[in-house]
């Protein structure tokens, strides 16, 4: 249970929570940000199958009634269950349907026009899965390619990205906690991919996503219930909200893993991720293999490091003599789970025993999982996890036209 009092700072509302053994000032105040052009004023642009080249792909009207615009010029209308195939040609984008052929335009649009629009895409040349998702579509050139778009309303992003990047079933203050670690990244990153026309990849590059979110009623309430929440510094400008599946028992600070110095991104002991599958792994490589892996790097000198075999604490480095390598390098090189590992060796053999999965940097989902499960709510997930922050309100107005 949260215990608050509410005052008047400068003309903000400030609300002062005291949560089990934890204290959190929430400052409601506005951010305003400058947006790529768009239909509604909290639209986002998501750069669907980022990674791959795509020729032709099969648009489905799912729910609602779409237009179908070329270069901005009205073609026809779209009812449920409606489908065309989009291609790539010499001429630009090309569209078919059963009745006719139309082609040669710069950009088409599929713009809603109900109060509820779904649609599905999949790619046919190349085929792989594709994605149902809401609002509207534009799809452009890029190369030999088609540029797919998704543009939909920012809250509805936060949603199937928190279905994406945090599974179904989980405890709804979790939810709650990740929706505003979601949201932050989209708003601090808006114009990640400005140059190429929309806001975010739906990769790992920014953040998972998939599409709609479908399969869990508690993902949507939490949006609803943190939406236009964002975390923020001390300065009012969006945190680096990074997350990742296990820190293995101790969070990474930003200077060990990225050079970038974040007084809120500092190492945290979390006791909470002990318990998941995740928290410890093992890989077994051949001492041969290990062997020409440090030939690689230039070392001669050693097969372990110099520093330290085992972790007591997240180190940055592992030093050979006169040479050093950065850990995240070797979990990179040879696909370790985590930076969090030790190294020995047995016979003919190297084993790395680690703990945790992912860069250890920000929020740790399976703790945060737990927590949400023992009774904290999804201040304090927040507040344990990233120090000195304050959850701000922006104004989706500030997605301007």
């Amino acid at each position: 249970m949260i215990f608050y009092t509410e005052e008047k700072n400068n003309g903000y509302i400030v609300i002062r929570f005291a949560a089990m053994k934890f204290s959190f000032i929430y400052t409601v105040f506005f951010l305003f940000l400058a947006g790529i052009p768009v239909t509604r004023a909290s639209d986002i642009r998501i750069g669907l199958f980022y990674d791959r080249e795509i020729q032709s792909a099969v648009f489905t009207v799912v729910q609602g009634e779409y237009i179908l615009f070329g270069d901005g010029k009205q073609i026809k209308s779209l009812r449920r269950g409606s489908i065309l195939l989009i291609d790539y040609t010499a001429d630009g984008v090309a569209i078919q349907d059963t009745a006719e052929s139309h082609g040669g335009f710069d950009q088409i649009e599929f713009r809603g026009i109900s109060s509820e629009n779904v649609f599905s895409i999949k790619p046919v040349y190349p085929s792989f899965a594709g994605k149902e998702s809401d609002d509207d579509l534009l799809v452009g050139v890029a190369g030999q390619n088609l540029r797919i778009i998704n543009r939909l309303d920012l809250e509805k992003y936060i949603a199937g990205t928190l279905e994406a990047e945090g599974g179904i079933a989980a405890p709804v203050e979790y939810y709650k906690a990740q929706a505003v670690l979601i949201r932050t990244y989209a708003v601090k990153n808006f114009h990640r991919h400005s140059f190429e026309g929309f806001n975010l990849c739906d990769g790992q590059h920014c953040q998972a996503f998939n599409g709609k979110s479908r399969w869990d009623e508690e993902i949507h309430a939490a949006v609803l219930a943190t939406e236009h929440e964002v975390l923020t510094d001390q300065d009012g400008q969006p945190a680096n909200t990074a997350y990742h599946a296990n820190c293995g028992g101790m969070t990474a600070s930003a200077a060990i893993e990225w050079n970038e110095d974040l007084p809120y991104l500092t190492p945290v002991n979390d006791p909470f991720c002990s318990e998941s599958s995740q928290y410890e792994w093992r890989k077994v490589i051949s001492l041969n293999e290990w062997r020409q892996y440090l030939l690689s790097k230039g070392i001669v000198s050693s097969l372990l490091p110099d520093n330290l075999t085992q972790q007591p604490a997240r180190l940055k480095y592992f030093t050979f003599g006169d040479r050093r390598i950065l850990i995240s390098d070797i979990r990179q090189d040879l696909q370790l789970r985590s930076t969090f590992l030790t190294i020995s060796q047995e016979s003919s053999n190297m084993i790395f025993s680690g703990r945790g999965y992912g860069h250890g940097v920000g929020l740790c989902q399976e703790g945060a999982m737990e927590m949400a499960r023992v009774g904290f709510v999804y201040i304090d997930i927040l507040m344990f996890y990233f120090r000195d922050l304050i959850i701000s309100q922006y104004r989706s107005e500030a997605f301007v036209k």
